[in-house]
């Protein structure tokens, strides 16, 4: 089977097995002859007796997820801090970052903080993998244009992930603020997809993808000037340092471009109507925008356990390293029975 062939699941999603087959087998040439759409496989229920889920087994996604091959070289540009690990991992993490920010959020010790957080430190010490997304356009990956729309990332980190959820290690998805709609993208994608999925979803600081565009506690960005702009991230708890809107990289590109990232989103339902895991969800006490009530519309996102804590600090509280730690750790003893 060809390494190098080009994944193009909107086409070969409507191919059956033999021509999915056939195109790896042949460098990525066509499957020859006129050919149809096959017709729907018969939905099974898969990991929940409740039916929650319901995924085609044997279907082509199956297949295609099968055949990815990712490189080190590709896999560490979506995760920088990431290094081969010595021998099979207990569990991983795997963390999305929210706007304006980067992966250095999940893996960073934080200014002036003499330890690893615990997240590092929980891998670290029993034998877990963190695995901490980096978006386009920020830090190593400074260069590369940032995406549009969330479900166009999720499109081109899948390739990149699928393969190592695939394997036999348990894993649990985190996102902060608007890294929890780009985690849904991706639940969304592996769920359609066959792929293994998390034994659990942490979520903070942002309500549920299927809240209503009219009821998001924020102002979207676009037609804003600057000034306007200055004060819609305030309400953020973004805090400027002189020089920082503008001085080396275009920080105000990234925050609007990012920022469009959740403003212009629009939510599509995962392929079932709730997620089959169990969501852990926080809101912070001192957020501007995000209240309880608004990170509390998670719960009618699964049909498993649900739980809604509170975290001191404000929507960044990510840079309130005290505050981020505490929750780090609170994280850490919420895994589930076996990743520890």
């Amino acid at each position: 089977m060809a390494d190098d062939v080009e994944i193009d699941f909107e086409k070969m999603k409507l191919w059956d097995a033999d021509q999915v087959t056939y195109y790896f087998e042949n460098g990525g040439a066509e499957p020859p002859g006129e050919w149809t759409p096959p017709p729907c496989v018969p939905l099974t229920p898969v990991r929940t007796p409740e039916a929650c889920i319901c995924i085609a087994h044997g279907s082509p996604s199956r297949i295609l997820v099968r055949s990815l091959q990712v490189d080190d070289a590709t896999f560490k540009k979506w995760f920088p801090k990431w290094k081969p690990p010595a021998a099979t991992p207990k569990f991983r993490l795997v963390c999305f970052h929210n706007a304006g920010s980067a992966e250095s959020n999940y893996t960073g010790k934080g200014l002036r903080m003499p330890n690893d957080n615990p997240f590092v430190v929980a891998c670290n010490e029993r034998g877990g993998e963190l695995l901490a997304v980096e978006l386009p356009g920020r830090e190593s990956r400074r260069a590369e244009p940032r995406y549009r729309t969330l479900s166009v990332a999720a499109e081109a980190l899948f390739p990149v992930l699928a393969p190592k959820l695939n394997e036999s290690v348990p894993y649990v998805v985190v996102g902060h603020s608007m890294g929890t709609w780009m985690l849904f993208e991706t639940l969304k994608l592996l769920m359609a997809r066959g792929v293994r999925l998390p034994e659990q979803v942490v979520v903070s600081s942002f309500p549920a993808p299927s809240l209503p565009a009219a009821k998001r506690p924020w102002r979207a960005n676009k037609g804003m000037d600057d000034d306007a702009f200055k004060e819609e991230c305030r309400t953020w708890s973004v805090v400027f340092s002189a020089g920082m809107w503008t001085k080396g990289p275009n920080y105000e590109a990234l925050m609007r471009d990012d920022f469009t990232l959740f403003d212009a989103y629009e939510y599509a339902p995962a392929v079932a109507p709730q997620l089959p895991m169990p969501v852990s969800a926080y809101y912070a006490r001192d957020d501007k925008n995000v209240k309880e009530s608004h990170v509390a519309t998670w719960k009618d996102m699964t049909c498993k356990d649900f739980r809604l804590e509170e975290v001191p600090g404000n929507h960044l509280f990510f840079y309130q390293y005290d505050v981020r730690n505490k929750w780090m750790d609170r994280v850490v003893e919420s895994l589930p029975d076996g990743f520890m």
